[in-house]
């Protein structure tokens, strides 16, 4: 079974504000922001401008900071620590309602061409750049201007413009996001989403791959780490297996750790399911047996921290691997977790009938009976399992009895008049979806009403769905869907047609 997940292209909808400086965990920063005195007046009017109460107050305070830094020879000793605090004064700009990104040294109150303009975002991206190269204390200290307000609105804008699709205007004010902060997850997973949409494979991985590394030590962040390592694994996979993918078999190589990676970190993560899914089909496509072992010896040690979604895909995988133990063990751990997987409970009964055991096969074959009661092939197999039973049962007349069932069960894989089909059960965030074919084995046309219950794991009823089968001919057949939408849905079972 594979499971298909939709990737659209991954927005995380940011509500982001400026982060605490750092500076207290490193060593002092050694940029002097108080000699000649002339810093220290500008830094005390900095923050009352960072204080005022309104917006004319704020300008006034700034445009008075800015008239402390305009004499270059008084400050020519301390380049760098004037450079920090006009950099200051540009981001207070920037925080103000209606700023622009370019001012002019009039508006500015500075030195210089009255006319003459200063890119406010650039002109402290450069300025903050002498201030950390005097060190990582430096730098930390910095990081708190970085990353306040004027960076989050134009990140911000920059992923309101990509989920617009307005992908030249997102690449712009990310750009602008950039130079105050680029060191950030969210930045380079916008660039990814940008090179993506731009069909720039290349440029989607390499951001992604940055993304995922800066956003490892943040916990807060762990979701949409998981989100971006799935996007990045999915690319990957569709780079290789597309044309012109120089390094094809590293990228499969790198997008199953990738996926696997995503299942280990958390196994009930709702990615987890679909990475599982995802890698198994890189491993049947590249025929890697040797790695389809490692995957499955990794799960089948331990079964307790994996749902029963990929305790199933895992085990469909070793039975196509012909590792009927380890598959046995799978859907065993499965049923445990969710005993009304209809697929779990069929394949291990048929495995028990491979080792003809009957008192484990049973129980399983009347549960598949129970979930689906249209379907012939299951009277069949439970009419294996019947006899299997009579076989090794020692008292005559219950060895009759279960004859007698096992010739009732065969009869109904021969004589019943249609046979219902589930073509596609799929789980979903809010709800489910059930696809099949209803194939009408009589001699005459007929419409069917097919009721379906929806299960949660403990087999309570969550939604319950009827289908309309239009008339369908002698021995044609018709379709149904059903896509019950209340959250919870792992399961389904269904009423016998007539």
């Amino acid at each position: 079974m594979r499971l298909f997940r939709v990737l659209p292209a991954l927005l995380v909808p940011l509500a982001l504000t400026a982060r605490a400086s750092q500076a207290q965990d490193v060593a002092e920063c050694t940029v002097d922001v108080y000699q000649p005195a002339q810093l220290a007046q500008a830094g005390i009017t900095i923050s009352r401008a960072a204080s005022a109460a309104t917006p004319a107050d704020a300008s006034k305070s700034l445009r008075d900071a800015m008239k402390f830094l305009n004499d270059q020879k008084k400050l020519a000793s301390n380049p760098v620590g004037t450079g920090f605090l006009k950099a200051q004064i540009y981001i207070l700009w920037l925080h103000q309602d209606g700023a622009t990104d370019v001012m002019t040294n009039e508006q500015l109150n500075a030195a210089g061409p009255k006319t003459g303009t200063v890119d406010l975002v650039a002109s402290a991206d450069s300025l903050l750049k002498a201030v950390e190269a005097q060190g990582p204390a430096c730098a930390a200290q910095t990081a708190e201007w970085r990353q306040s307000k004027p960076w989050t609105d134009r990140l911000n804008k920059a992923y309101q413009f990509l989920g617009a699709s307005q992908v030249d205007s997102a690449d712009f004010y990310l750009k602008r996001a950039a130079l105050l902060n680029e060191n950030s997850a969210f930045v380079h997973n916008a660039y990814a989403q940008i090179a993506d949409a731009r069909g720039d494979k290349a440029g989607l991985l390499s951001h992604l791959k940055t993304a995922i590394a800066l956003a490892e030590s943040d916990t807060s962040m762990a979701e949409t780490r998981r989100q971006m390592m799935f996007q990045y694994a999915a690319a990957a996979q569709q780079h290789a297996l597309g044309a012109g993918a120089a390094n094809k078999d590293a990228l499969l190589k790198e997008s199953v750790d990738v996926f696997l990676r995503i299942l280990q970190e958390d196994p009930q993560a709702k990615e987890a399911a679909y990475a599982f899914s995802a890698a198994s089909e890189v491993v049947a496509l590249t025929q890697d047996t040797v790695r389809g072992r490692e995957i499955l010896e990794m799960l089948a040690k331990d079964t307790s921290p994996y749902d029963d979604l990929t305790l199933l895909l895992a085990a469909d995988m070793a039975r196509l691997l012909t590792r009927n133990d380890d598959a046995m063990t799978m859907y065993a751990a499965a049923l445990q977790k969710n005993p009304n997987v209809r697929d779990a409970n069929y394949f291990l009964a048929f495995m028990y009938y491979e080792k003809k055991d009957a008192a484990n096969m049973l129980p399983l074959t009347t549960k598949v009976l129970e979930l689906d009661p249209s379907n012939p092939d299951n009277y069949l197999l439970h009419a294996e399992a019947l006899k299997l039973a009579a076989a090794a049962e020692k008292d005559p007349a219950k060895k009759a009895a279960l004859n007698k069932q096992a010739d009732a069960a065969g009869a109904m894989e021969s004589t019943m008049q249609h046979k219902l089909l589930v073509s596609q059960f799929e789980r979903r965030a809010e709800g489910a979806m059930l696809k099949g074919t209803i194939e009408n084995r009589a001699k005459t046309a007929k419409a069917f009403e097919l009721s379906v219950d929806f299960l949660d794991k403990a087999g309570a009823v969550v939604e319950t769905m009827t289908a309309t089968v239009p008339s369908v001919p002698a021995g044609g057949t018709g379709e149904f869907e059903l896509v019950p939408t209340k959250p919870g849905i792992v399961a389904y079972r269904y009423a016998p047609l007539k």
